[in-house]
């Protein structure tokens, strides 16, 4: 009757090691859910891990704790998140150095550490032990994807060992909050480059209303800095055989432009030999680029990246960024700036085709005064001095009824050489469109030019707050013609210019009581202007009508959307 007795001790002390086992395992499952709860309930970085290290205390019974994460560099690690920890005990633990005590120890080896006494490693014995008050020591990796993100070290004040479970747990805990870390980072990093890109498109918005060169460079590199946060931003152009950087802004400089001295495309430098070859340079660490070019004002920079400016023509320069943090670029950047620098190119190079468009229109206009002068002024004033001769040869014959007839063509001639100047004056953009707008500009031309000719004006004007320059540039050039026309050809008494401006677009309406024309048969001679005023309304994107019959006048009308 022993033998079953003696059996049924053994039974019931496996039992009770199962049931010890179960409730171990039930325990550590309820941990990781708990540190699963925390760290799944925030996308963010710091409330993960501030939440994780709380929540692991708290599981595991121990007093105090922190958690180091890898910076990107790969050498040094930081204080994420502390607990139980005085603020000049975590200054004195930070910036820990990979392989440095135990916390640097575990993210370089990625094995946890278990110290049940401190005091038995005199490293660290004065600063855990003596000031901290901590004996027992833990520390795990955070690791993802087989990479060691950081470490998290725990401490209590008792001597402790912990058990094989207990270490399992821990290391658990510690891939659980690395996934989670992992996660964090590539969310951040997600919506980083979304709001990267809004931003390209945003400051492509901005840019591409901007025309001249160099004020276009200066918005460019400063809205780059201030979008992006990078700590330097210059813009060089080739000329010949030189890249000349245009633009820059760099941190601690204020509203100073910061300007390189320019390279030998194809020198020494990193843009030098990106605007030689049109590839993309990504230097992570500056001192190990053997193309990099030390500037003592730019002796803060660890990591540099550059790109072409490509146009259809070819590379016209480089767009370059810099860091005073190592490994501060990945792909992510090149790809943003690459497009940040094609948004740039494509900009600079229609402001510059519109320099070129203005300098051909500028000469294009002198030769039109030129041919204006030759044509109508320097005749008249020919004429004018044949007729003072003519009068003074009659005076010298004592034939003075000639000499009025002379006198009167002469006074004639003048006059009109005198009209003929007033337009070809208001025909160049006067001072007053530009400081004062379109209303006082055409108010001026009426009465300097058409009342001085002797026709009556009206002008009428409800326009309220300013044009567009473009577009005031614009109509005021459409008007001109189509009164310098009235004045020159109409024989009108009466002249009405009415501005309106709409919801949506504005309204210019210039009518005349002349001796009017047709239409179809001016525009097959070519003849009153009708192609330039045609292609100014066109180039507006605004509608042209007119309306002319011969012995009805004349009346235009442009209408051009807002």
């Amino acid at each position: 009757m022993s033998r079953p007795l003696l059996t049924a001790k053994p039974a019931r002390a496996r039992i009770r090691e199962l049931e010890s086992q179960v409730a171990n395992r039930t325990k550590e499952l309820a941990a990781l859910k708990a540190i699963a709860a925390v760290t799944g309930h925030s996308m963010r970085l710091q409330e993960i891990l501030t939440g994780a290290l709380e929540k692991t205390l708290e599981v595991t019974g121990l007093e105090a704790g922190g958690i180091y994460l890898l910076r990107e560099d790969d050498q040094l690690l930081t204080i994420g998140a502390y607990k139980g920890l005085s603020a000049q005990f975590v200054t004195a633990i930070n910036n820990l150095k990979v392989g440095e005590g135990f916390s640097g120890r575990v993210a370089q080896t990625g094995e946890a550490l278990i110290v049940p006494d401190v005091s038995a490693d005199p490293r660290l014995t004065r600063l855990i032990v003596q000031e901290g008050g901590f004996h027992a020591l833990a520390v795990i990796p955070l690791a993802a994807r087989g990479k060691v993100l950081g470490s998290m070290f725990l401490m209590t004040r008792s001597y402790r060992d912990f058990s094989p479970q207990e270490i399992e747990l821990l290391d658990s805990i510690g891939h659980q909050i690395g996934v989670a870390i992992e996660n964090a980072r590539l969310f951040d990093a997600e919506q980083r480059r979304a709001e990267q890109f809004r931003v390209i498109s945003e400051v492509g918005r901005h840019i591409t209303s901007i025309l001249a060169v160099e004020q276009l460079l200066q918005e460019i590199v400063r809205l780059i800095k201030e979008t992006f946060g990078y700590y330097l931003v210059t813009i060089g152009l080739i000329e010949g055989e030189q890249l000349v950087f245009k633009a820059g802004v760099k941190t601690g400089w204020g509203e100073c432009q910061f300007i390189p001295g320019p390279l030998k495309v194809g020198g020494q430098g990193i843009t030098a030999w990106v605007a030689a070859t049109g590839e993309p340079l990504l230097a992570a660490d500056v001192s190990q680029e053997p193309r990099y070019v030390f500037w003592p004002d730019t002796a803060e920079t660890r990591s540099e990246l550059a790109v072409a400016l490509k146009t259809k023509a070819g590379i016209i320069g480089v767009l370059n960024v810099e860091s005073n943090r190592l490994n501060a670029f990945d792909e992510s950047d090149i790809t943003v700036l690459q497009s940040l620098a094609h948004q740039a190119a494509v900009t600079i190079e229609n402001a510059r085709l519109y320099n070129q468009a203005q300098q051909a229109a500028v000469l294009e206009e002198r030769q039109r005064l030129a041919r204006d002068l030759h044509d109508s002024v320097s005749q008249a004033l020919y004429g004018m001095t044949l007729y003072s001769q003519a009068a003074a040869g009659q005076l010298s014959a004592g034939c003075t009824e000639r000499v009025a007839v002379y006198l009167r063509e002469l006074q004639d001639m003048a006059q009109e050489a005198l009209a003929e100047m007033r337009l070809l004056i208001f025909e160049l953009r006067p001072p007053i469109l530009e400081e004062e707008g379109l209303v006082a500009a055409l108010q001026a031309r009426l009465q300097a030019v058409e009342g001085r000719a002797g026709l009556q004006t009206d002008f009428q004007a409800e326009v309220g707050q300013r044009l567009p320059p473009r577009i005031e540039e614009g109509l005021y050039r459409i008007a001109q013609e189509v009164l310098n026309n009235a004045v020159k050809h109409a024989r009108a008494r009466n002249i009405a210019v009415h501005l309106r401006r709409q919801e949506r677009a504005v309204a210019l309406a210039i009518s005349d009581d002349g001796v009017g024309f047709d239409p179809a048969t001016a525009r097959k001679q070519g003849g009153l202007g009708l192609s330039a005023v045609e292609e100014r309304a066109a180039e507006l994107g605004g509608r042209l009508t007119l309306q002319s019959q011969p012995g009805e006048g004349t009346r235009v009308l442009v209408e051009v959307g807002l």
